[in-house]
């Protein structure tokens, strides 16, 4: 884990700028997708503001470690060019290639992170700027590699009271407006059950949630029952 990156850990589940930022800076796709033996993808950087602007494009390997997301930095991805030169009402194309000759065992899960960098003389004369951050997933999949098998369950963990969520498949699985039984944890997004992994979601104090579970997720529908 890179602990001077706690910031961005609070920040990777938002695919959209800060609330209340001009969005200058936009960036497309919202998610990469990666089938091996294929090895680059391309991200579309866009300045829609009336000054130039620069970003920093960066690759984090992500993990779900302790039933929580876990950033690393890593090599596996090389960013072309990392740093953008947007002018006004511009765009740049960036390249991600995957680095590594070894094959890819199930799918291998990053965030591309895009950063908007202040420009340090306007900071100086005009006051605080809003810089526009993007967390984007990036996954690489290999072609044999299985759907999400997941299972869930409640159980205490570290004290506290937790729904689990168990992924015995290759593929992640994205979540959103999940609920158990007459419980709702939340409008959109909720995470990311990463591929062979565990992942904890948060349940209100003293809620001991039971029955039918669903979910909204990339694969579809999710209807699922707690495992006992």
């Amino acid at each position: 884990m890179i602990r001077p990156f706690v910031l961005l850990a609070l920040l990777l589940a938002s695919l959209s700028p800060a609330p209340g930022s001009a969005a200058s800076l936009s960036v497309s796709p919202i998610r990469l997708d990666v089938i091996h033996p294929g090895n680059t993808a391309r991200l579309t950087l866009r300045n829609n503001g009336p000054r130039p602007m620069n970003a920093q494009v960066r690759v984090f390997q992500w993990s779900n470690v302790n039933g929580k997301d876990n950033f690393a930095e890593t090599r596996n991805v090389i960013v072309s060019p990392p740093i953008a030169t947007l002018p006004s009402n511009g765009e740049m194309h960036i390249r991600l290639l995957r680095a590594t000759n070894a094959p890819v065992q199930g799918e291998e899960s990053y965030r591309v992170v895009v950063d908007e960098i202040p420009d340090a003389n306007r900071v100086q004369n005009v006051g605080i700027t809003i810089a526009i951050r993007y967390a984007l997933p990036l996954f690489v999949i290999s072609p044999e590699a299985s759907k999400p098998q997941v299972s869930w369950s409640v159980r205490m963990v570290g004290g506290k009271r937790m729904l689990v969520a168990t992924n015995n498949g290759d593929v992640h699985l994205r979540i959103a407006n999940l609920t158990v039984g007459n419980l709702k944890l939340g409008k959109g997004l909720q995470g990311y059950v990463l591929g062979r992994s565990t992942r904890y979601f948060d349940l209100p104090r003293n809620a001991n949630p039971s029955g039918a579970l669903s979910a909204d997720t990339d694969q579809g529908r999710l209807n699922a029952s707690l495992a006992r």
